[in-house]
């Protein structure tokens, strides 16, 4: 039985070859993926966001990966080691630092996405 729910934007190539590949580690059928809005709306593209309905809780960003390695079992050992806040703290970074570059792609492509918030422009 699924446990959790993974959100991401079927528009964005790379997050729904990655949901794919998700989804074919996931051999417990323990994930479900969707590409329906989020309980916090609209997934950004490069963005996921896990709802654990058995915890009530809602994960985004690092913890979202973090959570989705823990039940996928191939992936628990990158699970295990996002708990540790010093690789939290760098996955967090090049997360952050691949966001900024994708927006800054997607806005000099006529597109329009805000970038992040906190994040600078360079």
């Amino acid at each position: 039985m699924p446990t959790i729910t993974l959100h991401y934007n079927a528009s964005c190539p790379d997050c729904v070859r990655q949901a794919s590949r998700t989804a074919g580690l996931d051999w417990l059928g323990r994930i479900t993926l969707s590409t329906q809005p989020s309980p916090l709306g609209e997934v950004p593209a490069g963005e996921i966001v896990v709802v654990d309905r058995r915890r009530k809780r809602l994960f985004t960003g690092v913890f979202a990966t973090r959570r989705v390695c823990m039940e996928v079992p191939l992936l628990l050992p990158l699970g295990l080691l996002l708990h540790l806040p010093p690789v939290r703290r760098i996955v967090g970074t090049i997360g952050r630092a691949s966001q900024i570059t994708r927006s800054a792609w997607t806005l000099s492509s006529g597109r329009t996405r805000e970038l992040p918030s906190g994040s600078r422009r360079t």
